[in-house]
């Protein structure tokens, strides 16, 4: 598997092959290509609707990353979210969405 880190600014170009990591150039490359290889995690953004005229929609992400797997149940679960009260950013939208422990949270706040 050829992947690029995502983890600093260097970009470096690693190969996992049989769980051995080559091409990265620090430690916490090599946790990021073996995670990416055995089970790639995401942070996801996105937004759900409201019931306010002034914001039609509110934006949302995770406040931890989920297995990538879980991406297509989050966004289901998602489209079928409407927000009915005000929130402030950082306000618990949806809790431990897909099965994991991670919350979906307000990026925004509906004043």
């Amino acid at each position: 598997m050829e992947l690029v880190c995502i983890v600093c600014p260097k970009g470096c170009r690693m190969t996992v092959e049989n769980g051995v990591v080559t091409g990265n150039t620090c430690k916490k490359g090599e946790a990021f290509a073996k995670s990416e290889a055995t089970c790639p995690m995401r942070t996801v953004c996105s937004t759900v609707a409201t019931a306010f005229d002034s914001m039609p929609v509110l934006p949302v992400r995770t406040d931890g990353e989920i297995p990538k797997s879980k991406i297509g149940e989050l966004m289901q679960l998602i489209s079928g979210i409407r927000v009915t009260e005000k929130v402030r950013r950082g306000d618990v939208v949806a809790a431990s969405v897909a099965g994991t422990e991670v919350n979906l949270i307000a990026t925004a706040t509906i004043y």
